[in-house]
């Protein structure tokens, strides 16, 4: 038993330690909106203290009882009679409209700097969220589900929003009730005992339901829309593909799946929830009842004395009836959105997926060879991918890379463009380590077309631009070295025509070239072609094929292949095959040699 009751002590601290941690995580660089908001919530506090205390003698002058009053209090009373010569309860009424008006004035600009706080740090992390997926490896994008990605940059942030709005409003509403409190103690110390042992109780039926109930479905319903966004982004992504098999009706089932994760609790859990603010108002106005008859049997002989403390004691309740509620629910709806606060402070601080190093070394121009020696990798241990990987990409030539699916191509193209950092081995550049290099120097000087061509809705200028500060003169140039500009000089806004949500107005070819203008409009020193054909019919080979030809005349090539027809003027050859290079030489070499070259070229890989 005693073991059981440490454990769950030891559970209790760590968990505050973690909710100590992430909420000072979040509240990094705005202590001053943080003092700002204490210092409203006290004045909020004070000014509805006040309107209480100034409750108090006006009801005592509409009964007309001259001899009750408040030790405590009474010589603030004495001061406003002396310095006011108009009739007592018309004073009081003044100064407590008054003090309404300032309420008002306090509440807004409370509001104000709340809202200016949780905009604050939901830019900020919102930047930060950026930050991370830009610094993370590639292996992030390729471990985790695009669903999941989306759900920490858009949905997560807004749940982080709706925490911070609730937790500075309940923040408020704290400091506010315990000044009023503590105000009411010095009024009436029995009264307040009554109060403050139900007050206990409901604190206690929140603070269980919130943990046990409200964080559970707030991480219930995390997996749920997260699932939810996975399955819609698939579909809409594949729909092509989808509709052509008519398999509608299982992604229908994947997608209500989802949804039943989360909605078939929905019921329960938000009954659950609804219990306190339930709770509140039996405990309170029992409380008040109960206060009325303490009172009236400790002061049967005066009880009319102390009707305007009990009307004192019931404007109070009804002062703090509503923000006990609302702090209620708020930390309800807190609980139920700090699932999310945990899960994007674990992104931020998970440094699982931050291992490639920038080097130092700026790279400003290919002077010799790329060289890959005795390269291995693997994402597991005793999974690899490639092992004793040798080859040399000859500055100024055209090296091709072929082999079947799985062979470990695209791995190679990863370590060269340092999505990967290679496991053993290494590669050069002008003899130098590729990991010392700076990475956006590196790739200032490469260009990359891969298969999968990604196109943006804008127009045909900023695709080709990507981002860059590139001139007309420039864009055009790329464009007519891609031999695509003959057909964008041909659509009825030119270079300036919108090609449509992943280029859709666009063919593969079209899509092809565009890829490969903007790969040239870079002026690179390295160009990388991933399989750059593969996807294309026969003609729009032939003319992306024909650019292709022209530009690596004049720049280091490296040609990822699966029609080896594109590949049979490269001036190098390299065959893989389960990770291992197995021959190389040129189309001639290769096929006299009458390897594994030669079956897949036999075998179709080399005709059309």
């Amino acid at each position: 038993m005693r073991n059981g009751v440490m454990a769950r002590l030891k559970t209790s601290v760590k968990r505050y330690r973690r909710t100590y941690t992430i909420l000072e995580f979040y509240s990094r660089g705005f202590k001053r909106h943080l003092l700002a908001l204490l210092v409203f919530s006290m004045l909020l506090g004070l000014m509805e203290t006040f309107q209480i205390v100034l409750l108090y003698p006006i009801l005592n002058a509409s009964f007309n009882i001259q001899e009750a009053g408040i030790p405590f209090i009474e010589p603030l009373y004495s001061i406003v009679r002396n310095y006011s010569s108009l009739p007592e309860i018309v004073t009081f009424c003044l100064l407590f409209i008054g003090f309404v008006f300032l309420t008002f004035v306090v509440t807004i600009l409370y509001k104000l700097i709340s809202l200016l706080f949780t905009k604050a740090v939901i830019v900020k992390t919102k930047g930060s969220i950026f930050d991370k997926l830009k610094e993370s490896d590639y292996r992030y994008f390729v471990d985790n589900k695009q669903g999941d990605v989306l759900y920490n940059v858009i949905t997560s942030p807004q749940k982080i929003k709706e925490f911070l709005e609730y937790s500075t409003k309940i923040f408020s509403d704290v400091v506010v009730v315990l000044v009023i409190l503590t105000t009411l103690f010095f009024m009436s110390p029995v009264a307040m005992g009554i109060l403050l042992v139900g007050g206990i109780v409901f604190v206690i039926v929140v603070r269980f339901v919130g943990n046990r109930v409200a964080y559970v479905i707030g991480k219930v319903q995390m997996a749920s829309v997260s699932s939810e966004n996975a399955v819609i982004t698939q579909y809409v992504s594949g729909l092509r593909q989808i509709r052509s098999v008519h398999a509608d009706g299982h992604w229908k089932k994947e997608y209500v799946k989802a949804l039943r994760h989360y909605w078939d609790k929905f019921v329960r859990y938000r009954f659950a929830e609804s219990i306190p603010a339930m709770l509140l108002q039996t405990i309170f106005f029992s409380a008040i009842a109960g206060i009325v008859i303490v009172l009236y049997y400790i002061h049967t002989d005066q009880f009319m004395y102390i009707v305007p403390l009990i009307g004192t004691f019931a404007f109070s309740a009804l002062k703090i009836l509503p923000r006990l509620s609302e702090v209620s629910n708020l930390n309800m709806k807190m609980m139920d959105a700090y699932a999310n606060l945990e899960r994007i402070h674990d992104f931020l601080n998970d440094s699982q997926y931050n291992t490639i190093q920038n080097g130092t070394v700026p790279f400003e121009e290919l002077t010799s060879d790329i060289v890959f020696e005795d390269v291995g990798f693997h994402y597991y241990e005793d999974q690899d991918l490639i092992t004793d990987v040798n080859l040399t990409i000859h500055k100024n030539q055209v090296t091709a890379l072929v082999g079947h699916s799985g062979s470990g191509k695209s791995t190679i193209v990863s370590l060269l463009l340092r999505y990967y950092d290679v496991t053993e081995g290494r590669i050069t550049i002008n003899g130098i380590d590729l990991r010392e290099y700076d990475i956006a120097t590196f790739l200032s000087k490469v260009g990359y077309v891969s298969q999968d061509t990604f196109i943006f809705n804008a127009s045909v200028r900023e695709n080709i631009a990507f981002g860059g500060d590139y001139t007309d003169d420039q864009i055009i140039e790329a464009a007519r070295k891609a031999n695509i500009h003959t057909f964008i000089a041909a659509l009825p806004e030119g270079y300036d025509s919108i090609v449509g949500d992943q280029g859709l107005k666009l063919s593969g070819g079209e899509k092809q070239r565009i890829a490969i203008a903007r790969a040239l409009v870079r002026e690179p020193e390295i160009l990388v072609l991933d399989e750059a054909t593969s996807n294309l019919d026969n003609e729009s080979e032939a003319i992306v094929q024909a650019s292709i030809n022209q530009i690596s005349e004049t720049i280091t090539t490296f040609i990822i292949a699966h029609r080896l027809s594109t590949i049979r003027r490269a001036d190098t050859i390299y065959v893989m095959s389960t990770g291992r290079v197995l021959e190389s030489g040129s189309h001639n070499e290769l096929m006299e040699l009458r390897g594994r070259y030669y079956e897949l070229y036999e075998r179709g890989g080399g005709k059309k």
